[in-house]
């Protein structure tokens, strides 16, 4: 059996600078891997195809990303090959975390290594990109500059690890409604990403918030009358440098000074029945046969409702 584990992701930098001719939105977006995990377990079958399991209700597996990606890769590289794939979910849905992404990923880089098919990264990600727009970034994760629907990607130097907390309000927040209130909403002016050009910004969890932004920020929050009233209630948390919606939301994440700040807060933040919290820090790679030592996740429950 093979097992790997599908990182969570935040968006430290997203614009949209417009809208293409096929529908989507162009996107200018640095991404970044944390060590919050769903785990994939691979074991090879005799029949053809794919069976997948998991441990919440997905609906028809069809419509699965995992499925979906790994039916993609059988069908071009190995037609004759079966496995089956459990899927253990952890990080929330619908929370602009990137989860499905994450695990779409996790799935091609699994069946290309059950396989033995030897694929490289590049192949992975051209082919998973086909899936959703940000599910390339995964196969390498670490931190990038994304462009494009997303499925651009340009892998950048780790920076130093950073220490979060990730509150999901036990939220679903759509991602269409949210880029539907954008499109009433799309006479700003595109702000520049300087994220890799401030290096004495991104070296600290101080400096950072000088080079934050979320163009979907403020949408999400108009979206969600939840959301809001969370956002409202945290505003003023201690050991925190900075806060923001992670991606579409409906996740906040908050920077903290360090570790010890993250664990008092994720455990405030529940206590206070907020949501379910998660201490994590940035993580170097993406979908890996390891989690990072860095997942400290906080009494959480699982999507199944589970305590952890």
């Amino acid at each position: 059996m093979l097992t790997l584990y599908a990182p969570a992701k935040i968006n430290w930098f997203l614009e949209v600078t417009g809208k293409r001719p096929d529908g989507y939105h162009e996107l200018v977006t640095v991404m970044q891997a944390i060590s919050l995990y769903d785990r994939l377990d691979f074991k090879t079958r005799s029949e053809p195809g794919l069976a997948l399991t998991c441990n919440i209700d997905l609906g028809p597996p069809e419509k699965n990303l995992v499925y979906r990606a790994g039916e993609l890769l059988r069908a071009r590289y190995a037609p004759d090959r079966g496995a089956s794939v459990h899927l253990e979910k952890k990080v929330p849905h619908g929370a602009g975390l990137g989860g499905g992404s994450s695990d779409a990923a996790a799935a091609v880089v699994g069946l290309n290594k059950l396989w033995g098919l030897k694929l490289e990264n590049r192949v992975l990600e051209n082919l998973v990109s086909e899936v959703g727009s940000d599910c390339a970034f995964f196969v390498q994760g670490g931190v990038a500059l994304c462009t494009g629907r997303g499925e651009i990607i340009e892998h950048k130097a780790p920076i130093p690890r950073v220490h979060l907390v990730i509150l999901y309000p036990n939220i679903v927040l759509p991602t269409v409604d949210v880029y539907r209130d954008l499109s009433r909403h799309l006479t700003y002016q595109p702000r520049n990403c300087y994220f890799f050009h401030d290096e004495g910004a991104r070296n600290s969890a101080k400096t950072l918030p000088r080079v934050i932004f979320n163009r979907l920020e403020e949408s999400a929050l108009r979206v969600s009358p939840e959301l809001r009233e969370v956002w409202q209630k945290t505003s003023a948390e201690a050991g925190v440098t900075c806060r923001f919606v992670s991606g579409s939301g409906s996740s906040i994440a908050f920077v903290m000074e360090d570790g010890p700040a993250a664990q008092t807060l994720a455990r405030t933040l529940e206590d206070r029945g907020l949501g379910r919290a998660f201490a994590v820090t940035t993580v170097t790679v993406g979908v890996s046969e390891h989690q990072d030592a860095g997942d400290r996740s906080i009494r959480g429950t699982n999507q199944a409702g589970q305590r952890l």
